[in-house]
């Protein structure tokens, strides 16, 4: 394991053997895998290591493992407690994009000239399950797996896969921390992990190792096609955060915007949509003007999803599109409130997500027969086109439950025998209302 590990060190990242690197050790088996590979080959290196307090006594039985592991190493740990709950209710965000933006944050503050290189315990196992998720999400972002190097950001793990990681620690007699949550199948992440890789793994034993290496060639080849085509959008103009192509060259701007991570239909779709239509993806948006077609990243009213598990993660607080949605429960209803609605909690169904809408989702509306497209309740609202986007849709396991500000659904009334109400209000932000 060790000559492996340093035979990618010396391909991938040879100003490691000579510098000092930070590496982000949770106490996981991958990263404590990470560290001992670290002080075993003689290499410079700090930790960085964040307790967000979401499991109580066992993130400070993280906490306190990891400070062991650094004295026994010899070496500077960089702790931080956030209270990222408050964090997530304070940025209207979900509390797993709080812990990641208050971990790059973390990394980010430590940087120096000495110590440029933030090393994470990504391995060929979370690059298998990164293409499953984003299968399912329909990404084309899928083939191209988890990235080797990303900016500062280096993954040295990626020789190697979960189980012989596992194997190597047993044989040096290393121990590491488990993480109680990644048992549950709340998340896309774990419900890819304990129920497609067990099958692949076992009906395709090298489809990890082929990945990566196929993952790898194809990031290869579109970051050369990403600089060719850079220099093509170099020659149109910068508007605002974004550039403002002529829709003549209708090929080039096709495979700049495929580059990007748009669908091929959405950018066919995008070559016909009316002014005023936007398209969102992958943190860009695409934008129909009479002078051409803008490109740039989202606005700030990019509505990225969120899944809220359980009864557990609630109440939380979070900023989609042009809202401040707050989900609670509640004991009663306030008939008088005008931004709300009110749901049976024990007839809805978890996971409760907020997202955008998905291309010819439907709703039954309450008060109305039969369903209805939500662009075409949009539609009725006098939402313009441009606008369309930045509307939330509220769902859970069984269908859409409403858009805020539009319309809720007929699922999950509170009746007579309703003990527990779940309670959902909405905000237009502040930002928003800037606009």
């Amino acid at each position: 394991m060790l000559n492996r590990f340093q035979s990618f060190i010396r391909e991938n990242a040879p100003k490691i053997i000579e510098g000092k690197t930070l590496l982000a050790v949770s106490g996981g088996a991958d990263s404590v895998a990470m560290g001992h590979l670290f002080y075993q080959a003689g290499y410079r290196f700090e930790v960085a290591h964040l307790n967000y307090g979401l499991r109580g006594n066992e993130s400070d039985g993280d906490e306190q493992f990891v400070q062991q592991l650094c004295k026994q190493w010899g070496v500077e740990l960089h702790l931080d407690k956030p209270d990222t709950l408050i964090e997530a209710q304070l940025n209207g965000e979900s509390v797993q994009m709080a812990a990641r933006r208050l971990r790059y944050h973390h990394f980010n503050r430590l940087m120096n000239a000495e110590m440029s290189t933030v090393c994470t315990a990504h391995q060929r196992t979370d690059n298998l399950e990164h293409l499953f998720i984003y299968l399912l999400r329909n990404s084309p972002a899928a083939w191209q797996g988890i990235p080797v190097w990303r900016d500062n950001i280096f993954r040295p793990m990626m020789f190697a896969d979960a189980a012989e990681i596992r194997t190597w620690l047993v044989s040096e007699g290393y121990d590491w921390r488990e993480d109680s949550s990644n048992r549950k199948t709340d998340y896309l992440r774990n419900k890819v992990r304990h129920w497609i890789l067990p099958l692949i793994q076992t009906e395709f034993p090298e489809a990890e190792a082929e990945f990566a290496q196929h993952s790898r060639t194809l990031s290869a080849l579109r970051s050369a096609e990403n600089d060719k085509n850079k220099q093509w959008a170099s020659q149109y103009p910068v508007v605002g955060d974004g550039r403002l192509f002529a829709v003549e060259n209708k090929k080039a701007l096709l495979q700049y915007l495929k580059n990007l991570g748009m669908h091929s239909k959405e950018a066919e779709k995008l070559m016909s949509a009316a002014t005023g239509s936007r398209f969102h993806f992958h943190g860009w948006m695409a934008e129909v003007r009479n002078a051409g077609i803008w490109v740039g990243k989202s606005s700030r009213h990019e509505i990225e999803e969120t899944d809220i598990a359980s009864v557990a993660d609630l109440p939380v607080c979070l900023h989609a599109g042009k809202f401040i949605v707050t989900i609670q429960i509640q004991q009663s209803m306030d008939v008088s409130a005008k931004q709300a609605w009110f749901f049976d909690l024990d007839a809805a169904e978890f996971p409760l997500s907020l997202r955008s809408r998905r291309k010819g989702e439907r709703i039954e509306p309450f008060g109305m027969r039969g369903s209805k497209k939500i662009s075409d309740l949009l539609t009725d609202a006098h939402i313009s086109a441009s606008e369309k986007d930045s509307y939330p849709v509220f769902a859970h396991a069984g269908g859409v439950l409403g858009v805020p500000g539009i319309r809720r659904a007929a699922a999950a009334p509170v009746q007579e025998i309703t003990q527990r109400i779940l309670c959902v209000k909405w905000e237009i932000s502040e930002n928003h209302a800037e606009l």
